[in-house]
């Protein structure tokens, strides 16, 4: 019993060091100088810290404390840009997500009616699917619809991954809601009513983590916008900073960059840990 217990400590500091080692990083690289990120061998944990990066990538001069001046990135537009795509594409997905879903979710989880389980089984089909496999077809009757290089175009291929999910992982926490609905049914609700008045508010907590996790897919939805976005006006912000690569980008704003983008999905698992959990993610339908 204990080398197993061992053992499952040695494997999660593994995990952990694999998975945060790499954040730290170039969350670290993010508030060096040029100077201290050329250095050799690097420093673990530096001794003095920059905040000129960030300053550089929204378009801004930082005059350092001795005199020095980080310029400007030269991508600061395109960083922008990109930022306030992914903040539209990722605030419509997620409105759309929860108006469709939050009904059809109730549907699945407190009523019975013909070829429910056929229905739910298509859900799981489309939750199942590799959005990546979808990307031809899409590809190409976007170029006949001509939404290759837009936003709306964009906005409907997020919602191919998000409302597929997110309705599965809601219906599971519908069905373990009070069956209030023979209630409501005698003090003459209707069924509009009840899901409005009753249920939304017993699932205020899972409706809120549901807006978060389709908000995170579009924040970090990459393929997609790699492919029908990227390099014209309506490019996102990962699709954007996949662009520096080939820029020869200065690595503090290219760090600064990445750790913009995981701030929303690290504020909302130190925010929400317990209501993610609650919503039983493994098992939704359980």
């Amino acid at each position: 019993m204990r080398r197993s217990g061992f053992g499952f400590w040695i494997g999660m500091t593994i995990l952990l060091l694999w998975s945060l080692v790499p954040i730290y990083w170039f969350v670290r690289m993010a508030f060096l100088t040029h100077a201290q990120i050329a250095r050799f061998p690097p420093a673990i944990v530096p001794t003095h810290l920059d905040i000129g990066a960030f300053f550089n990538i929204f378009g801004f001069d930082y005059r350092m404390a001795d005199g020095t001046v980080m310029p400007a990135s030269g991508q600061s537009d395109q960083i922008i840009n990109g930022l306030q795509n992914s903040l539209i594409v990722s605030a419509i997905v997620t409105v759309i997500t929860i108006v469709i879903v939050v009904p059809l979710a109730y549907v699945f989880a407190r009523l019975d009616f013909r070829f429910k389980n056929l229905l739910l089984n298509a859900v799981l089909l489309a939750v199942a699917i590799p959005p990546v496999s979808t990307l031809i077809p899409f590809y190409s009757m976007y170029v006949q619809l001509g939404l290759v290089g837009t936003l709306p175009g964009l906005v409907i291929v997020d919602l191919t991954t998000t409302v597929p999910f997110v309705a599965w992982m809601l219906i599971g926490y519908f069905r373990n809601l009070p069956p209030i609905e023979r209630l409501a049914r005698v003090d003459g609700y209707s069924r509009i009513h009840t899901l409005l008045f009753l249920v939304l508010p017993l699932a205020r907590s899972g409706v809120a983590v549901a807006a978060i996790i389709a908000f995170l897919f579009a924040w970090n939805e990459f393929t997609f916008a790699l492919i029908l976005v990227n390099g014209t006006p309506a490019t996102t912000l990962p699709a954007a900073i996949s662009g520096f690569l080939g820029q020869d980008p200065d690595p503090a704003s290219l760090s600064a960059c990445l750790a913009l983008t995981i701030l929303p999905p690290a504020l909302v698992a130190y925010f929400l840990q317990r209501r993610v959990a609650e919503m039983n993610l493994a098992d939704p339908v359980r």
